[in-house]
């Protein structure tokens, strides 16, 4: 400003007589130049707009026109003034020249502009301001790359100049490349930090490269160098850039929820504060409220998301699409599963492409689950075949010479494979997890849902094999904590899972599917309540008798150190025959010890069937080789299998039982049991089942099995008063057909069917057909209610004699 006002001076004195022709004396020019240099312009412009008609080759005259209009941000004049003189000069002072390629460049004449500044550079090779402009304006004209290196040569002759430095992070600016623009600044703050504008562009090349933290702490320390607009979006960016963080994995909840608890902190002071600054501050209220449903996302406040996203519905604010995944997602984790699903169709609908796949990928995911739980199944798989088609399996990346593996073609197969588990397709879900495993086999998330589908197939020890593999690949991950936990409750590895589920309470409390192993170890440790009973709606024969009635209730207390419980109950059996009626009571109490690979119990009844009380004993044990074998035995003193007319006749039993099962998966089972029965009228029984089932057919609402039973017994008394014969043998295969009627997380309504049609044969009676024909119903609720009831008709014949019985049945499981 100083040389720009010698300028004025020196041409105030050489116009001096043109100036008297124009009416303002000497003293007068000078004050209209100071009274421009004050801010005045106007004044002193008027004068020499008039001078310029009267004296168009005063050159000096156009040299103060053309700085002071330069001064009053008036290009088009400075321009004009500019080209008025004729012939242009050939040396004009470096402030008009710099004034004049400025005003070419702010009216975007690049190419004059650059010309200039490059005339300016050859002209005044001292002066670095020509170098600073020309590169600015090849940014400004589009030509990154001539800038760029401009700029690189100019800081190579100048290191030390801060505005080459700022000019240079320009240039980078435009190439979006924030990690150079944000150097160069550091480096011009370096060497200039008390200047301001120097200090501005240091302010929003650290907000733009993500730093908003330091960046807000410096504008705080010069207040003066933001507007308020640019204030506020800095505030909002650091905000945002919290939120981010929160979202982001980190080794704990507490971790992230520290930080989303800081931005919720930032969020509930601003939104009020810029709202009673009202229309002007609108929009930057609005995002804050957009991003604020994110934190409150992060932090698994989804009530509150809700809740937000309702409100603003309510004030007929449209609710941009990056904030609408979470609250689909907020609705999905709050089991509200058929508004996540319209929001996600929503967001795919409107989708332009112009989203990144991984975006558009969790949309679809999220889709896929809402869908699954309201039991739109075919529709869910149609998302996730199309998530899949959508991604390629390599990618190129800039600056590597060969394509990379997608990684979001590895996450949407992992869910299709998913997906399979939760249809029932357990077969092809562990086809497609146990292939992708093979080519990732250090991917510990592959693993992880691996091991689940292992334990859908009831293949505990499976599972936990690969999760041993996984967890020497991220042992602490919440994912593979939680499978570790699920794997062990079925293996009744109880001191484990309940170490694994207080470390992954401690580390991650508000993790939905954490709070559902606890609640899983809360219904473990609550007492358990079985009762189950019968009754004979239609029955005719001397074998069978009539008005059959059965009744029991076994109460089993909450684990006591761990593997212990106490059990006791009661129970009650009637029935009418020939030579009576039977009525049998009994009461029982005992021990249960389950650990791993192991269940037994034993216990001491008290029984009273017309002839006195009676004591008995029963201890049973089963014991897991492996996934597929076990075997068990069990020995009862005084039966409580003992036919019921049998009691009636004051003849009991004792039995024993061994049995081998094999197991292959979830969908094939068959069992062996071997019983001989001692009857204290000197009848000797032997019996053997051959027990299985098959699998024929599997969707997601319903499944059809294919059961097999073979029956065999032989008895060494014939003359005896309950059914005895002296062998025996049925064959009985059944459809059974189970079919969902209605499925919301934890509570199930089914039904099934039961169609059965085979052969008995009982010597000295020839053989004959058996059939039967059944239907039940079982409701299942939050993990502690099972209740079903069955009624099943059955028609074989009885000593040469056909009977048919039909007959209801009901179980209930309770915890509490």
């Amino acid at each position: 400003m100083k040389k720009a006002l010698s300028i004025l001076c020196m041409a105030a004195a050489h116009s001096w007589i043109a100036t008297a022709h124009a009416g303002v004396s000497r003293q007068e020019y000078d004050a209209l130049i100071m009274q421009a240099r004050a801010g005045d312009r106007e004044p002193a412009l008027i004068m020499l707009r008039q001078h310029a008609l009267e004296h168009p080759q005063d050159l000096r005259a156009a040299y103060d026109r053309i700085l002071i209009s330069s001064w009053a941000g008036r290009n088009a004049e400075t321009i004009a003034a500019y080209e008025a003189l004729q012939p242009a000069p050939n040396r004009p002072p470096a402030d008009v020249l710099e004034a004049v390629a400025r005003a070419y460049r702010d009216a975007r004449q690049w190419e004059n502009s650059r010309r200039l500044f490059n005339d300016g550079r050859r002209l005044f090779p001292e002066r670095p301001v020509f170098a600073v402009g020309e590169i600015m304006t090849l940014t400004d004209a589009g030509r990154p790359a001539e800038a760029v290196a401009l700029a690189e040569e100019m800081t190579e002759k100048w290191p030390d100049d801060a505005d080459l430095q700022l000019a240079l992070a320009y240039a980078h600016r435009s190439r979006r490349a924030s990690g150079e623009v944000l150097q160069r600044a550091s480096r011009a703050h370096d060497l200039a930090p008390a200047k301001g504008y120097v200090n501005r562009e240091y302010i929003l090349a650290m907000q733009h490269a993500g730093l908003t933290e330091p960046a807000l702490r410096l504008a705080e320390q010069y207040p003066d160098l933001l507007s308020v607009a640019e204030f506020r979006d800095l505030q909002a960016d650091h905000a945002a850039e919290l939120t981010r963080i929160a979202s982001m994995p980190a080794r704990n909840e507490k971790e992230r929820f520290d930080v989303a608890d800081r931005a919720l902190g930032i969020y509930d002071r601003l939104i009020p504060q810029w709202s009673a600054s009202g229309e002007e501050a609108r929009r930057d209220v609005l995002r804050l409220r957009f991003d604020r449903l994110h934190a409150l996302h992060a932090r698994s406040r989804m009530n509150d998301v809700v809740r937000e996203y309702e409100q603003l519905l309510a004030e007929g604010v449209e609710v941009p699409r990056y904030a609408l995944s979470v609250v689909a997602a907020a609705y999905l984790h709050l089991r509200r599963p058929e508004r996540a699903r319209d929001l996600y169709l929503k967001l795919l609908a409107e989708s332009n492409g112009s989203e990144d796949g991984g975006s558009k990928l969790a949309d679809q995911t999220g889709l896929f689950y809402a869908l699954q739980e309201s039991q739109q199944y075919e529709e869910a798989d149609e998302i996730l075949e199309q998530a899949v088609n959508s991604q390629t399996e390599w990618v190129k990346v800039k600056g590597q010479p060969e394509p990379l593996p997608n990684e979001f073609n590895l996450y949407a197969r992992h869910s299709a494979a998913l997906g399979k588990l939760y249809a029932n397709d357990t077969v092809n879900a562990e086809l497609a997890l146990a292939n992708m495993v093979e080519r990732a086999p250090n991917n510990s998330s592959l693993r992880t849902s691996l091991a689940s589908v292992y334990r859908a197939r009831q293949q505990p020890r499976r599972s936990e094999v690969e999760l041993k593999m996984a967890e020497a690949l991220t042992p602490r991950n919440v994912e593979l904590e939680t499978g570790q936990f699920e794997t062990a409750m079925a293996l009744q590895e109880w001191n484990q899972a309940e170490l694994l589920l207080h470390d992954v309470t401690l580390r991650f409390p508000e993790n939905l599917r954490v709070q559902r192993l606890a609640r899983d170890w809360e219904v473990h440790n609550k007492s358990e309540l079985r009762v189950s009973g019968y009754r004979d709606l239609s029955s005719g024969g001397p074998s069978t008798g009539d008005g059959g009635f059965g009744m029991e209730t076994v109460l089993y207390s909450a684990p006591i150190d761990q593997n212990w419980r106490i059990f006791g109950g009661g129970g009650y059996a009637s029935g009418d025959y020939e030579e009576g009626s039977a009525r049998y009571r009994w009461i029982r109490t005992g021990v249960e010890w389950r650990g791993r690979d192991l269940t037994a119990e034993a216990e001491v009844s008290a029984q009273n069937y017309g002839q006195g009380t009676k004591t008995g004993f029963r201890a049973s044990a089963a014991l897991d080789l492996n996934d597929q074998w076990q075997i068990g035995a069990s020995g009862e003193l005084r039966s409580r299998q003992t036919p019921l007319r049998a009691l009636l006749n004051d003849i009991s039993s004792d039995s024993a039982a061994l049995w081998v099962r094999w197991r292959a998966n979830e969908r094939r089972e068959w069992r062996l049991t071997l019983t001989p029965t001692r009857f204290s009228d000197g009848n000797r029984r032997i019996s053997m089942l051959l027990s299985g089932q098959e699998r024929l057919y599997t969707a997601p609402r319903a499944h059809l099995d294919l059961g097999f039973e073979a029956y065999a017994s032989h008895n060494t008394e014939e003359n005896v008063p309950y059914f005895n014969p002296r062998s025996d043998f049925m064959l009985l295969p059944t459809l059974n057909l189970t079919h969902t009627l209605y499925r919301h997380y934890e509570n199930e309504l089914e039904q099934r069917f039961t169609l059965g049609a085979g052969m008995y044969s009982q010597k000295g009676y020839g053989s004959g057909a058996v059939g039967t024909v059944g239907y039940g119903i079982r409701y299942r609720s939050n993990n502690t209610l099972d209740v079903g009831v069955n009624i099943v008709g059955v028609s074989r014949p009885y000593d040469g004699q056909r009977e048919r019985e039909l007959r209801i049945m009901l179980d209930l499981n309770l915890r509490f």
